[in-house]
């Protein structure tokens, strides 16, 4: 038998060559060995693989194009701390696609923030904001039953240069990591998605790690945005199973500016994806009820 490797982010097993909820056996990881028994009579694409998922020996078909030959397929990366993680792209990953939320964006050409002083990081930051289009793009469009403020929130944040996590390491991995272990940067395995909620345990637990402060003062947070640092404010839902958020607290411009009292912030100006997406705008959100926690942060 030949020796494949699942290339997608993850992969149905089926008892049957026909897609419905019935014929799911199990979801296979990406980067999880298959051999191959053979090849489906109606239809190529359909493979009948044989696979051992948590130590136990199991068959199923798959779709052979989310499979690549072991003998060609890359070696997943590997660290051996507790470092910042990504999903490495296998294909284009773009604002204007609701595919690949998962991944970092790679586009050609993307805006960044490598200035050095203040006023240029501020206009770098407006460069950013424009080129994502929130607004406008499908990486960023709510569904009927999800929003995606996490998503704009990374893609803001990698841009800009600083670190939050779209994936991030299992208790597992930090276990071994901790060992000084080489883990392997694996989907649903060593690593998986932080939705917003999860965001905010992340910053209070590991922000420090990687350059962000906590700040109490939403003042002070709009002075930081405004000399060119990326800022954020986190929240938490008390319900978990409903969504939480988090939001970019970005640069005052002439057309939108902060909300003052005795010209102390009160309002700051924000940028985010959500129940409304905007580039610019935002109000006193994170008071609500219905969230349990919440935090602002700062990253120069």
């Amino acid at each position: 038998m030949s020796s494949y490797i699942v290339i997608a982010s993850s992969l149905n097993l089926r008892s049957q060559t026909v897609v419905t909820p019935k014929s799911r056996v199990a979801t296979l990881p990406q980067g999880q060995k298959v051999e191959k028994v053979q090849t489906d009579s109606q239809d190529k694409n359909w493979w009948l693989v044989s696979t051992v998922l948590n130590g136990v020996s199991v068959n199923g078909y798959v779709n052979s194009k989310f499979l690549k030959a072991e003998s060609t397929a890359a070696t997943p990366e590997s660290a051996t701390a507790i470092n910042a993680v990504h999903l490495t792209p296998k294909h284009k990953i773009l604002r204007s696609a609701s595919e690949g939320r998962a991944f970092p964006l790679n586009e050609t050409q993307m805006p960044s923030r490598t200035s050095i002083n203040a006023e240029d990081k501020v206009n770098d930051l407006h460069r950013i904001i424009k080129w994502l289009g929130v607004e406008i793009n499908g990486r960023y469009k709510k569904s009927t039953v999800n929003t995606y403020c996490n998503i704009y929130a990374y893609d803001y944040c990698c841009l800009a240069g600083v670190y939050i996590p779209r994936v991030w390491w299992t208790r597992k991995a930090i276990a071994d990591l901790a060992k000084g272990n080489s883990v392997p940067v694996k989907y649903d395995q060593t690593v998986g998605e932080l939705n917003a909620n999860s965001l905010n345990n992340w910053f209070e637990e590991f922000a420090s790690d990687f350059g962000w402060s906590r700040s109490f003062d939403i003042n002070q947070v709009q002075e930081a945005a405004n000399a060119g640092s990326v800022c954020v404010i986190s929240g938490q839902r008390v319900n978990l199973n409903e969504p939480g958020h988090i939001c970019a607290v970005v640069p005052e411009t002439p057309q939108h500016t902060a909300l003052r009292k005795s010209g102390v912030v009160i309002t700051p100006v924000q940028s985010q994806a959500g129940a409304n997406n905007f580039s610019y705008g935002g109000g006193v959100w994170w008071t609500s009820v219905k969230l349990r926690r919440f935090s602002f942060w700062i990253h120069s």
